[in-house]
Order: C-alpha cells, then structure tokens, then sequence
C-alpha cells in the first residue's frame, strides 16, 4: 500500500466520522410518534429509541377502560421504537450507500 492509498483511506475515514457526527445528530433531532387504541394512546420516540413524549386520552382514565391502559402504552412506546429503527436504518443504508 502506497502512500497516496493510505492518504485515501485517511481521507474516508475523516469523512465517514463527519458523517457519523451528523447521523448522532439528526437522531437526537428525530421524532417518530406511533399510536394505539385508534389514537386513544399516543407515544413519540427520539431517533435513539428513547420515550420523549406520551399522550393519553382522558377516556382511558374511566374505571372500565383502565385496565387496558398499560397495555396501550407498552404497545404504542413499542412501536414506536420498532419505527424510529426501521427509519434509522433507512437513513443509515442511504448514507452507507453514498460511502461505498
């Protein structure tokens, strides 16, 4: 391997840290909200998969309806992340794409 082969290869790993700087970024930046219960309970996950938001409907809170509540939550957080992945490896084929 020559000198000018290793300057390239210098040169894509700067570039592909860059890039990883911006994905970290975009993830902490990106919001993925999923529901359940027909929008009865609402849950929004950062890119990283983490909880930043959660909505209840007030009907959720009658004495009948509130056993099925920590299912719906656990179901729309799940969700939820199960998207914020699915769109992060999109972005991340996209960008790995771009590499290659």
């Amino acid at each position: 391997m020559g000198f000018a082969d290793f300057k390239d290869m210098l040169g894509q790993m700067s570039q592909a840290r860059a890039q990883m700087k911006e994905v970290q970024k975009k993830l902490g930046s990106m919001r993925v909200t999923s529901e359940t219960g027909g929008g009865l309970v609402k849950a929004t996950v950062d890119g990283e998969a983490n909880l930043v938001d959660l909505e209840i409907d007030t009907s959720l809170l009658d004495a009948d309806e509130i056993k099925v509540l920590p299912k719906l939550i656990k179901k729309a957080i799940q969700e939820a992340q199960k998207d914020a992945r699915k769109q992060v490896m999109s972005d991340m084929k996209g960008m790995l794409g771009d590499m290659m």
